[in-house]
């Protein structure tokens, strides 16, 4: 087998299967969206591109509550004979999200061919790829760092609190306001989950404020955080308002109607 390539000249192979990868994520697509995996790729075309949207987790006591997570990737030449080549693209204040999500986008899964274990093989495809992404939002995240695999203690928590501000700071408000270059179209689903699930992230917030004003710095990465908790409730609740007159009667109930925004 020769070098694996991306220069967007598919081979009949790799186009036949580009097809076939863009077909299954479209035909279970709900599936998908239920478990907040969404993609996107040109209509028009079949070229090697192809755009991941996924809600880290909706569980609020998850460091990665509510985050949008995004990653750009592109098809080799030779695909189904190589793996994807993955990018995450929500980054910002210096944020190792996860040991396995670098600051300058690298992605470490071994079906990736960028870590050790189990290999990527041809029965894989663009679904099973982005399930694995999604796998790795937990919610002891150091565990995933070699040598940290037991790790329970008042360093893991303090990565947690971290990963948990940055997520609600960088995650959801830096890329509602700037969405990477070329995710725009996310938007509207990026949006409309936020003032779902905005009772949560102020719950969240709420318990967040006995940290204000305080610095830690993760037991890993030499990442640093000072607590602004107030600035980051005003920023959650002008959002807020900026927003629920156009999605609230598709997504909020009668309790959620409610709330009132100071």
């Amino acid at each position: 087998m020769s070098k694996v390539t991306y220069s967007n000249t598919l081979s009949p192979i790799a186009r036949t299967r580009v097809t076939a990868d863009r077909n299954l994520v479209l035909k279970d697509k709900i599936g998908y969206e239920s478990s907040d995996i969404h993609f996107n790729f040109r209509k028009d075309k079949i070229d090697n591109l192809f755009r991941i949207l996924m809600i880290g987790s909706q569980e609020i006591q998850n460091p990665y509550f509510g985050g949008f997570f995004m990653f750009q990737g592109k098809f080799p030449d030779q695909y189904p004979f190589f793996p994807p080549h993955v990018l995450a693209k929500t980054q910002g204040e210096n944020t190792r999200f996860h040991p396995n999500y670098y600051v300058n986008g690298k992605c470490c899964l071994s079906i990736l061919g960028t870590w050790s274990g189990p290999p990527w093989t041809s029965c894989q495809n663009l679904g099973t790829v982005a399930q694995s992404l999604k796998m790795l939002y937990i919610d002891n995240p150091i565990t995933q760092e070699p040598s940290w695999e037991k790790c329970t203690d008042d360093r893991a928590k303090t990565y947690q609190r971290i990963i948990s501000y940055r997520t609600l700071e960088v995650a959801v408000i830096n890329m509602l306001n700037k969405p990477p270059n070329n995710f725009e179209n996310f938007l509207p689903i990026m949006e409309e989950k936020f003032v779902k699930l905005y009772p949560k992230y102020i719950e969240k917030i709420e318990k967040m404020k006995h940290l204000h004003g305080k610095t830690e710095k993760s037991p890993i990465y030499g990442m640093s955080v000072t607590y602004d908790i107030k600035a980051l409730e005003l920023k959650f609740k002008n959002k807020y308002k900026d927003l629920f007159p156009k999605y609230n009667t598709k997504t909020q109930d009668k309790t959620n109607d409610e709330i009132i925004v100071n």
